[in-house]
Parts: C-alpha cells; structure tokens; sequence
C-alpha cells in the first residue's frame, strides 16, 4: 500500500465511504461484487465487503487489489483516501457553503492545500443537503473541480483525476468557467502522468470553451499548460512564445502568482535551449519576486529549477546550495512538496555518485526509496530513477 496511516489501522470509515461510492457508481449489489471478485481471480465475499464499507475491518493488499480491478482504479487510490483522514481535523467551524469556499480559495493561495481540501470537503457535504437545487448542483461541481485542485496540489493525481471526470460526466449545471477549469486540470494531471497527446487535447477544447466565453483568465491557463505540453515535448521555442502568452494575459488579469509561475517555466526553457546565463538570470529574478511576496511553494521551485541549471552546468557546489534551499522551503504547513523533494533528491544523488562520495550516494538513494512511494507524476528524473531500480533487480 505504501501508507503507513493504512498499515495502522483496523478499518478506516473514510475507505469504506470511498469502496461504497465505487460500489453505487457501478451500481453494484454486495453480492455482484462477489461474483465480480471471483472473475478477476480473487475471492471477497459480500460480508466481508459490507464490513470494509462500514471501516470495521481493513482489506489486505490482495484484497485491495482485487478490488481495485472491480471497480477499474488504482490500488494506490486506497492509500491515498486513507492519507486524506490526518485533514479531518482541519475542517471549519462553519457549515456555510460560500464561506467554506472562501476559506478553502484561500487556503490554496497561502499553500495550504490539506486545509484546502477539507474546506471543499465540507461544502460539499453542506451543499449535497440541498441537491434538488439548481444554484446547489451549480456550487457542487464548482467545489469538486476546486477540491480536484487541492488533491493534485497535494499529490493524489488519481483521486484528483476521479473527481473531475465524475464533475464533467455528472454535473449538468457546469456553467462555462467550471466546464473549463476542469478540463484544465485534467490536462494538467494528464500532463503529469506522461499523456501529452490527451493533455493537449483537453488543454485545446479548454482553450477554444475559454475564448467562446470571453473568458481571458482560464484562456491563460490554457495557454500556460499548452506551453507545458510542448516544453515537455522539447519544443522549448514554441513553448516559450505559449508561454509568454499565458503571462501576458495573467498580468491582464491581475493573476500575480500565476504570472510569475509561467516565468519560472521561462527561465527553465531558455536552460534547456542553452542560453544558461539568461535562463539562470530569469529564475533569480522569479525567486526574489517570490520571496517579497512570501510564495515559499514558488520559491522551492525556484530554487529546484536554479539547482538544475547548475547541475547542467557542471557546478556541483552552487546546484548543492540551490537544492538544500528547496528542500527547507518545501515542508511547511505540515505537508511535503514530494515532487520538489524528489528532484532535489535525484540530482544530490546523481552528484555524490559523480564526485564518488558513498555516504552522501548512500543517504540521497535512501531518501528517493523512500520519497518515490509519494510521487505519482512521471517526469524524466522519475523514469530515470525506476529504470535504475529495475535494472538492480535484473541484476541481483
């Protein structure tokens, strides 16, 4: 499972919700997941089906993967509801939709996204008591595309991935803004996951949604994970124009933060074309606009993408001082930045092993073993370190 939370618990009241929610969505009887499970070359019968959904008892790893393929999700969606139970503490004192919106909005500003997703959590669960209303099946799907987001800020791309897909095929009171934000995040998450082609695709139809609509805020956004797209596709020149495009339009916008994220990616791409003085130039400027607006989630990253530039230019010592900057500024609020912590891991690793340190070889591949468990996103250093992993394995 690669929770510890799980491994603790005798049942979990938040993975049974999770298990009856697959179950009703298939709509599924307990008998026919049975008869389900025993296809797929397992066995879980309906009892102990209905003690899992009501957090009696706790399914073991080959139960989970049974049931995983049942209701076609990953096994790593289990371990990631049972995560989301250490924010139940963090839910407000306020069953008001509107305000819990806001706090949840906010909370995302001031990265602090496990308050985020409790926050959105809870308008939801205010919000379901009114379904029958049109305005109340409007602000559900507004608030599961905004908690979609808190999920993908804190790692759960599947969760996050459930979420938005059931939002678009479900909720029919979508108005345009909403419609577009989730596409957008899907493209994001599929961005992460390696699709590029699927994530161009939604980043395309949210585009031409946000243009139709006059919509220049989400336009950006479109524009900005296009550029993604194409920078991880390694067209940084196209990416670069897409990206100065985003920018454009969030400073229309007033968006700030967002403005200054793009720059980063700016930064980094003019690294990957080789214009490393320029490059390294724009991310020290995005880092000191970061820290005089106390963006610490900006400022780790940053920091990541200078250590890289570094590490691509053969400076081990400057890309050791950037990666211990990031790795400060990417705990706080209780959460892990995994992504941030996983690279500045890699490339530590990557430098002890080059300079033949064993000890600090040793410590760094400790703590990828130990972080990879956290990241679901598939970038080139994670491709690079699994295939190094199944290399040894081949090999032992």
């Amino acid at each position: 499972m690669g929770s510890q939370a799980a491994a603790s618990l005798k049942g979990s009241t938040r993975l049974g919700s999770y298990l009856r929610k697959l179950r009703s969505g298939y709509g599924y009887s307990l008998r026919r997941v049975e008869e389900r499970a025993r296809a797929e070359g397992g066995e879980i019968d309906n009892s102990q089906l209905s003690r899992y959904e009501k957090g009696i008892c706790y399914p073991s790893f080959d139960k989970l993967r049974v049931l995983a393929s049942v209701f076609n999700v990953s096994i790593q969606s289990f371990s990631d509801v049972v995560d989301l139970e250490g924010f139940e503490e963090l839910r407000p004192d306020t069953d008001d939709p509107r305000e819990l919106m806001d706090q949840g909005n906010a909370a995302m500003k001031g990265g602090e996204h496990g308050r985020a997703f409790a926050c959105y959590e809870q308008a939801i669960d205010a919000l379901l008591e009114n379904a029958n209303e049109a305005e109340a099946r409007r602000m559900i799907g507004h608030a599961r595309v905004s908690q979609a987001g808190a999920l993908t800020r804190l790692g759960k791309l599947s969760l996050a991935e459930q979420e938005l897909r059931s939002a678009l095929r479900t909720s029919i009171d979508l108005d345009p803004m909403t419609r577009v934000r989730a596409l957008l995040s899907l493209a994001n998450i599929h961005a992460d996951l390696g699709d590029t082609m699927l994530s161009e695709i939604e980043a395309e139809k949210a585009s031409t949604l946000a243009r139709n609509n006059n919509l220049d805020r989400l336009a950006a956004m479109a524009s900005h994970t296009l550029a993604r797209v194409l920078a991880v596709q390694g067209e940084f020149e196209s990416a670069v124009e897409s990206y100065r495009g985003a920018a454009a339009l969030y400073a229309g916008c007033g968006e700030d933060f967002e403005a200054l994220r793009v720059r980063i990616s700016i930064g980094t791409c003019f690294v990957d074309l080789g214009k490393h003085r320029e490059g390294v130039r724009m991310l020290r400027t995005a880092l000191s606009e970061a820290k005089s607006h106390g963006h610490r989630r900006l400022q780790a990253l940053a920091w990541s993408h200078l250590g890289q530039a570094f590490y691509r230019h053969d400076d081990p010592k400057r890309a050791r001082g950037c990666f211990r900057e990031a790795d400060g500024l990417a705990l706080y609020n209780g959460e892990r930045q995994g992504d941030i912590l996983f690279l500045s891991a890699y490339y530590q690793w990557r430098m002890a092993e080059s300079s033949d340190n064993p000890t600090r070889e040793k410590i760094a591949f400790g703590r990828l073993k130990a972080l990879r468990s956290e990241i679901e996103r598939k970038f080139p250093e994670v491709d690079a370190f699994d295939g190094y992993l199944e290399r040894g394995c081949r090999h032992a």
